[in-house]
């Protein structure tokens, strides 16, 4: 069998839930391709299944040479940090938005005097290092540098390092029994269709609740005419409408990483192969203490995540 067929049989167990099988054509892959780059990135992965964070993380950096994990270099000629030596440090926040949500995490580890990171996120930062877009990051003046999501491989990380607390603060009071939802992600994230769900089951779920919407862009038609649509037209905005939830339910998009960055308790549906984030078996995650994992249970089934999110929901008590 070609390399390239071993990882199409690796992907298709992860996808049914069958991560032994993954796990066996990873060591197969490993003795046959031990410098493939997503052979690499794949074993990572798995290695997070088994509580191997460092590892598994050292092995997911070689996504990078196929782009698939990180960024670009960020043009800087400054060398990467490597994890001991004194000077400034610039922390490259690297991703989507929730993944840079998710990088300011390491803030309290690195101790930087310089984030770079996009922008319209600018407002969710309540310190005094100084900020710049990730496309002027090249021309910071630093000795060293960097990249988030290999983090937590220059840190040497296990899990039992992470610290879950919220980081980013809340900016209002929470109304009593509100909650946030969203139900759908960015359709250019590579793997949002394998955690594409009919949106009736999450409203279906809800039903009768003060419920909110933080939707934007992609599936806000199908929100239901009796729920508020929340202020999302930017993170300061969104911020806010947070804040002012006792609990937001969401797939597995940028909310969700600000939603449980903020200590607002954060329920996310995941789905079979989850993020890598999420790659830790258990419905909790070392990354956020606020959080709670719903996954789905067979790929093509999310019947089963959204049943226990109704057994949860029955058991508070929140006023319908």
């Amino acid at each position: 069998m070609r390399i390239g067929q071993y990882l199409d049989e690796q992907v298709k167990s992860g996808l049914k839930g069958d991560f032994d099988s993954g796990w066996k054509i990873s060591e197969k892959l490993e003795k046959k391709a031990p410098n493939d780059p997503r052979a690499k990135f794949n074993r990572g992965w798995f290695l997070l299944t088994k509580g191997k964070l460092l590892d598994g993380h050292r092995a997911m950096d070689a996504g990078r040479q196929i782009n698939v994990f990180g960024n670009r270099h960020c043009g800087t000629s400054a060398p990467i940090w490597d994890g001991k030596s004194k000077g400034n440090i610039m922390l490259v926040l690297e991703g989507g938005i929730g993944d840079q949500i998710h990088g300011l995490r390491f803030v309290d580890y690195i101790k930087p005097t310089v984030i770079a990171c996009s922008k319209e996120i600018w407002p969710l930062i309540d310190t005094d290092i100084q900020l710049v877009t990730i496309e002027a990051a090249g021309g910071v003046d630093i000795q060293y540098w960097v990249p988030s999501m290999s983090a937590v491989t220059i840190l040497e990380l296990e899990y039992a390092d992470i610290k879950g607390h919220s980081y980013i603060n809340k900016t209002a009071q929470p109304i009593k029994d509100r909650i946030g939802i969203r139900w759908s992600g960015n359709p250019e994230f590579e793997h949002q269709q394998h955690r594409l769900f009919p949106a009736n089951l999450m409203f279906d779920a809800i039903k009768g609740l003060d419920c909110i919407s933080l939707q934007r862009d992609g599936g806000s038609e199908l929100k239901p005419n009796y729920m508020p649509q929340a202020d999302v037209t930017d993170w300061t905005a969104t911020r806010r409408e947070i804040s002012l939830c006792e609990l937001v339910i969401t797939s597995c998009t940028s909310v969700a990483h600000l939603s449980a960055a903020m200590g607002v308790p954060t329920w996310i549906v995941v789905p079979v192969l989850s993020y890598y984030l999420w790659a830790m078996p258990g419905i909790k995650s070392p990354f956020y203490d606020s959080v709670t994992l719903f996954r789905q249970e067979k790929y093509g089934d999310w019947s089963a995540p959204f049943e226990k999110i109704k057994q949860n929901l029955s058991q508070l008590n929140i006023a319908a």
